[in-house]
């Protein structure tokens, strides 16, 4: 069985303190810690060894933009196939 810690502690452990609590709840509501922290009452729970990861935005192109279309400048082309 997983042993959850506290968020304090957990801040402790990975990064010497350095987060304030208000920082440390924002990243357990919004998903930014792996797996998951879990709310249990009022307090926030994560595994010992969970990591923090900010989730990666993600570029969402417009239905009535019309991507078949080969753009003219090179440098263009080459972000579009990334």
């Amino acid at each position: 069985m997983t042993v959850l810690v506290p968020l304090e502690q957990w801040n402790a452990i990975k990064f010497g303190g350095r987060y304030t609590p208000n920082t440390l709840r924002t990243w357990a509501r919004n998903g930014y810690i792996k797996p998951p922290a879990q709310k249990v009452g009022r307090d926030w729970l994560v595994q010992r060894d969970a990591i923090f990861q900010k989730p990666q935005k993600s570029i969402e192109i417009p239905s009535n933009v019309d991507i078949g279309i080969s753009p003219v400048d090179p440098l263009v082309l080459a972000i579009l196939s990334k």
